[in-house]
């Protein structure tokens, strides 16, 4: 069994992206994957860079950040996914840094929070375990830290504290602390902390952890925020908040956070909706709306698009799935599943519900049921996997319909 291999099944099945092995299913984006290859690197060398990723509902936006992740990964740097919504709105700062510090994952924690590990590789760095008064080292450390975040110094100096004294849970409280969350009041006294993280200090705080990451021998930070859409449903004030959010980062991120990729993706409607999407909003609009020249496609606009997959790419996705499949599941899916009945699957979704090769996500959780099917010995007919897939994309349809309507 291969682990790996039925994780991306399982995922699919239910219409989720796989929490890991999306390369494996990612055919017919080489150009992107090439563009944001670069991107990376660019950000390793101690650059700063901006894109927007657009796409529908079930088109991928979701798949390309997976993406993303995996190939900043394997050229180990740190990477935190956010998805904003009502209770996460981008214009609070504090709120946001928050999830972004909680995202944090490495290559080495990909499952898991990756602040404790990321903390205890700087200190390893000055002899830890030496008490912070005998270890001068340290010390002069995080006094270098405190002129650009008096905050992170004191979480720094209490969870060192906490460690030296084997205290677990003090180690955990200053890091709960570090993030901006709420601590009970005596774990702050025994932590010897004050104040709270605010609006204010969260560009600072994301430079210091940033800081950190690099001297702890991190190359660099992506940061994939998700669902951007959900600005449009704030009220007006809270809207272009989010919107003045975004565009400071473009505007000071080279200066301010070097070694450092922000992606956001959102749906079309919030590139073009003139009353609440960016568009709305001229001083960030001005800033990253495409302005495409001929026909080609310029792949380092502000704004990528995620186009439609050709049928090869269709095509190529299939097989990918069915190789698999029967991988996870150890059958020789191609004998029971042929090619010419995979054609035949293609040719009868694509006449159901006709956009699979703009929102494919419904049509791989229909193949995934029919392979399922097939290495069962169940007797179903394509038609009713597809019927379901087509009930899949018109719930997204709905969602979407939904989504107009809550922020017309």
């Amino acid at each position: 069994m291969n682990v790996t291999d039925l994780s991306i099944m399982k995922a699919l099945k239910i219409g989720k992206v796989p929490n890991q092995g999306t390369r494996h299913l990612c055919v017919g984006r080489d150009p992107e994957l090439a563009e944001f290859s670069r991107i990376l690197d660019f950000a390793r060398a101690g650059g700063f860079e901006t894109r927007f990723l657009r796409g529908d509902y079930g088109s991928g936006k979701t798949f390309m950040c997976s993406v993303v992740r995996e190939l900043a990964f394997e050229k180990h740097m740190i990477v935190s996914i956010i998805n904003l919504s009502r209770e996460v709105p981008f214009g609070k700062r504090d709120l946001v840094l928050s999830e972004i510090l909680r995202g944090l994952r490495t290559p080495q924690s990909a499952t898991t929070g990756a602040l404790d590990e990321i903390v205890q590789q700087w200190f390893s760095k000055y002899d830890p375990g030496i008490p912070l008064q005998e270890n001068a080292t340290l010390e002069s450390a995080i006094k270098s830290v405190s002129t650009g975040d008096a905050g992170l110094a004191m979480a720094l100096r209490a969870y060192y504290r906490a460690y030296c004294d084997g205290n677990d849970a003090l180690m955990a409280g200053a890091l709960d602390w570090l993030r901006g969350e709420t601590i009970p009041a005596d774990v702050r006294n025994q932590l010897k902390v004050v104040g709270k993280l605010n609006a204010e200090g969260a560009f600072r705080r994301l430079r210091g952890v940033c800081t950190l990451m690099r001297d702890a021998g991190y190359p660099g930070l992506v940061i994939l925020i998700d669902e951007v859409e959900s600005v449009m449903r704030l009220a007006k004030p809270q809207r272009d908040a989010a919107y003045t959010s975004m565009r400071e980062l473009i505007d000071i991120g080279s200066d301010e956070f070097p070694y450092c990729f922000l992606l956001f993706a959102g749906t079309q409607l919030f590139f073009e909706d003139e009353f609440k999407g960016v568009a709305s909003y001229q001083a960030l609009f001005q800033r990253i709306r495409s302005q495409q020249v001929g026909s080609g496609r310029d792949l380092r606009q502000p704004i990528l698009r995620l186009e439609e997959f050709d049928e090869d790419a269709l095509w190529d996705v299939s097989l990918r799935v069915r190789e698999l499949h029967a991988s996870a599941y150890e059958w020789t899916a191609a004998t029971r599943f042929t090619d010419a009945d995979l054609q035949n699957f293609i040719k009868t979704a694509g006449a159901k519900f006709g956009e699979i090769r703009q929102k494919p996500r419904a049509y791989l959780k229909a193949l995934v049921d029919m392979l399922d099917a097939r290495q069962q010995h169940l007797d179903v007919a394509d038609e009713s996997l597809i019927e379901q897939a087509a009930a899949v994309e018109r719930e997204d349809a709905h969602l979407d319909d939904t989504f107009v309507e809550a922020v017309a």
